[in-house]
């Protein structure tokens, strides 16, 4: 497992045009972002914490037919996100008890498991 952690230190993410984690997401806002910069609402799970606000739908208000939008300003929390690392953090039947309480979404542990098979090949 610590190889897997030391592998996502120095590798880039590679999305590929990947937007599961704009999809039902909860991207808080942190220090280094500046709430103003964005469409906001409260974060359902942190108390007096700011979010990406949502399309009806669950998508990020940002996610656009071609990615994201706001891209090259995106909050931190954005900029770091790898789905490999929801994959290292939690086992499957975790990730399933946390997708049942809205918390994470499968299919993103899904790709982040496949990424890191993927990974392992090479």
């Amino acid at each position: 497992m610590n190889e897997r952690k030391k592998i996502l230190e120095t590798t880039f993410v590679p999305c590929n045009g990947c937007t599961l984690c704009c999809q039902g997401d909860a991207i808080r806002l942190t220090e280094e972002d500046n709430p103003a910069d964005y469409l906001t609402e409260q974060h359902p799970y942190i108390l007096n914490a700011l979010m990406l606000a949502h399309k009806p739908n669950g998508d990020c208000i940002y996610l656009v037919e071609s990615g994201c939008s706001i891209h090259e300003r995106a909050p931190s929390l954005c900029k770091s996100a790898d789905c490999r690392s929801i994959a290292i953090k939690y086992d499957f039947n975790t990730a399933m008890q946390l997708h049942q309480m809205k918390r994470i979404d499968i299919r993103v542990w899904d790709k982040g498991n496949d990424l890191l098979k993927e990974m392992k090949k090479k």
